[in-house]
């Protein structure tokens, strides 16, 4: 009996020495390279009695690259592309009249990503980046089979901005990871250049500073800020992949 309980501590401590030389190299090692892919879409429909009429959609698609600089500290490059659409009606009988609008968004930068290991699994995550952002908007007046461009809502935006996120990230496997923001603090400032001419629709300058838990930037106005977003990452690296 003494010699079988001897024999399957040994077995027992053979299988975690062996366990943790597995994971002694984690996703988050010196020298791993990191994809993430991220994209979201949301819809609106406010539709009361009578001819009055909204809907709108917006889609956004955020790949990045990254390169784990030491053990726990990510440095990387980030791309977003925006895009929105929405009618607002506001008469169908007896002549159609609405408005119509489109905007589309470029962003790009750096970022930095300093993790917190709870364990090989779990981790807390501090996300800072800056970056540049240009975007075009249209708006058109419809009434009846005439439709007519806003110049004074229409035009381009450029800006620059940065933020800092907090969130949390989970590994089910050795190159596989999933995450979501839970809080940010974000600050851009935004050039809106209208297609009118001036003095009647001057070029406008805004900064605008936020702080959000577990919500969203206006991407509209300051689509070089990351939105608090759910996605999921791919570790590349020696032997991450090996089962």
């Amino acid at each position: 009996m003494k010699k079988l309980i001897i024999f399957s501590l040994m077995i027992v401590s053979a299988l975690s020495v062996d366990a943790q030389r597995k994971r002694t190299r984690t996703a988050t090692t010196q020298g791993n390279v990191v994809v993430r892919l991220g994209m979201g879409v949301n819809s609106t429909k406010w539709d009361p009695d009578g001819d009055a009429l909204y809907r709108g959609t917006n889609f956004h698609f955020g790949p990045s690259i990254g390169y784990m600089v030491v053990d726990n500290l990510e440095l990387g490059g980030n791309l977003g592309v925006s895009y929105g659409q929405s009618e607002d009606v506001f008469s169908q009988n007896p002549t159609l009249n609405k408005t119509v609008q489109d905007r589309t968004d470029v962003n790009f930068g750096i970022y930095l990503q300093k993790y917190f290991p709870l364990n090989n699994w779990f981790a807390f995550y501090t996300y800072g980046n800056l970056g540049l952002s240009t975007g075009t908007e249209n708006v058109d007046n419809v009434v009846g089979s005439i439709t007519t461009r806003n110049k004074s809502l229409s035009g381009g935006r450029t800006g620059v901005g940065g933020a800092v996120n907090f969130g949390f990230s989970f590994t089910p496997y050795n190159a596989f990871a999933v995450y979501a923001d839970l809080a940010g603090l974000s600050v851009a400032t935004t050039k809106w250049d209208p297609d009118g001419t001036a003095p009647a629709d001057p070029i406008v300058n805004t900064t605008d500073v936020g702080f959000n838990v577990i919500g969203n930037t206006n991407s509209n106005t300051n689509a070089m800020i990351r939105p608090l977003t759910f996605g999921c990452a791919w570790y590349f690296g020696r032997g991450l992949w090996k089962k």
